[in-house]
């Protein structure tokens, strides 16, 4: 018997929840259950779902309170809770666009690799209008390890985004997925370590997912949440401290060094407190290629 997926979209925006429901109905395959948790918007998100009730399976819930705002991993896994038989979770966004043959390439790849749990889809960066900005370069070919995973993004060798991973029920079962303010390196520390559950990452080739990034609409492109942030990114070394297995790793600890880089000059806009950069190169330390006092060195000049 064929493996049921159900695409889960955690829905507060508005603005183009159609645009991302025409994608999922526009699929060649239409073997899948979409279920929607309304994380208490302002917005008449009903209306929007309605529309495609008939075109696409659809189970939509409206909650009494908001967990996003507070907890955004919890409304993630709030939303998980509605799946009923579907044995595939693919954690999808209310903003973001998938082509029209991504489900039949992922049951494709389902029989290709019977045992793995945890898959990926390229992807791109797309605007307000829908239009690429940016294609990330092709996924390689067959399954790429946890470690791979992990230290390819940390040095800015490849981005990555919650909606282009697709992986079993049974994981999140086993698996917490990992919480940290505004679920800033939530979704990377979760996926390292569904990856190594899941025996690597199975790459799926062919067209990309669209990662929607507009500014003002998305955690990434959004000022004043510098000390959130910054607790999010402490707290996501000290998680690596205890889960990460290669210790003392010059080729991790460089791609960590160019992450927390990246964060502190683009991210964080060069503004954070002394007292938290301090904690944050002290936890850096730990993995034992640059001091504490190189990293603070380079950055306490901005403060």
């Amino acid at each position: 018997m064929k493996k049921k997926l159900a695409i889960v979209i955690p829905a507060y925006k508005a603005d183009y929840l159609s645009a991302t429901l025409e994608s999922i109905a526009s699929q060649s395959v239409a073997d899948f259950c979409v279920y929607i948790g309304d994380d208490a918007s302002p917005y008449e998100l009903e209306a929007i779902v309605n529309a495609f009730s008939e075109r696409i399976p659809i189970v939509y819930q409206r909650f009494s309170d908001n967990f996003g705002g507070k907890d955004l991993v919890a409304q993630w896994e709030r939303c998980i809770g509605m799946v009923q038989n579907e044995d595939w979770i693919w954690l999808f966004s209310d903003d973001d666009i998938m082509p029209e043959d991504a489900v039949a390439r992922f049951y494709q790849s389902c029989e290709q690799y019977p045992d793995n749990e945890f898959f990926r889809f390229p992807l791109c960066r797309i605007d307000g209008d829908g239009k690429i900005e940016y294609q990330c370069k092709p996924l390689p070919e067959g399954v790429s390890s946890a470690e791979t995973l992990l230290t390819d993004y940390l040095a800015g060798k490849r981005p990555s985004a919650a909606c282009e991973y697709i992986f079993s029920k049974n994981i999140f079962e086993h698996r917490r997925m990992v919480h940290f303010p505004l679920a800033w390196c939530s979704d990377t520390a979760t996926w390292y370590d569904y990856a190594q559950a899941g025996k690597g990452v199975v790459n799926l080739a062919g067209k990309a997912v669209g990662w929607r990034n507009v500014a003002g609409s998305n955690i990434s492109n959004t000022s004043g949440l510098q000390a959130q942030k910054m607790e999010a990114l402490i707290g996501f070394v000290k998680w690596l401290q205890v889960h990460y297995a290669g210790k003392k790793n010059r080729k991790f600890s460089k791609a960590l060094r160019c992450f927390i880089k990246t964060n502190l000059t683009i991210s964080f806009e060069g503004i954070y407190e002394a007292k938290a950069l301090r904690e944050l190169c002290q936890a850096y330390a730990y993995f034992g290629y640059f001091s504490a006092w190189t990293l603070y060195r380079k950055y306490c000049k901005k403060i």
